[in-house]
């Protein structure tokens, strides 16, 4: 897949990849009953985001307007930096983030499929919607997914920046090895 070069300039600049959770990390569906919540998150998407962390030095955020423990235990086994679940703004709790780690708006990824995320969207450095978000969220992406949420396309904008950041070929021998 080949990149423009305004899209790997703002993949280049990235040093916090924030996305949100239901309808990107997950295909939007939750499964209730009994008193317990569940939902189906993409391994490959998981992998993308620890090869950030450990090969990029990318941190990594998920905020989500909706409170759930199914969230906070990924969270954990992903050991995700910033955990925000709270039915406020996005971007406040985003913006706490960049005041603690000095790190500007140009300089986050933000990944967002749904009314909630516009706002966020709207101020990264590099916005990605997945192929399935809504209309709005799409039209404010610098990059649209191939695929859809929960189905991989978080490991799409991964890879975009381990590629972009000069990390890929360096991987490639580490793992082939």
């Amino acid at each position: 897949m080949s990149f423009s070069e305004d899209l790997l300039i703002r993949a280049r600049r990235v040093r916090l990849f924030i996305c949100d959770v239901d309808g990107v990390l997950t295909d939007a569906t939750v499964s209730m009953g009994g008193g317990a919540e569940t939902k189906v998150f993409h391994i490959r998407d998981g992998l993308g985001l620890r090869l950030l962390q450990t090969e990029a030095s990318i941190r990594v955020g998920w905020v989500s307007a909706r409170p759930s423990e199914a969230t906070i235990q990924r969270a954990q086994d992903l050991k995700i930096d910033f955990l925000h679940q709270s039915s406020g703004p996005k971007v406040a709790a985003i913006e706490t983030w960049l005041r603690e780690t000095n790190i500007t708006w140009n300089e986050v990824l933000y990944m967002g499929d749904d009314w909630v995320d516009l706002a966020a969207l709207k101020r990264a450095g590099l916005a990605i919607a997945p192929a399935d978000a809504i209309e709005e969220a799409r039209n404010l992406a610098h990059w649209v997914t191939q695929k859809p949420g929960g189905h991989g396309s978080v490991r799409e904008a991964a890879d975009l920046l381990l590629k972009a950041q000069g990390h890929w070929e360096r991987m490639v021998e580490k793992f082939a090895s």
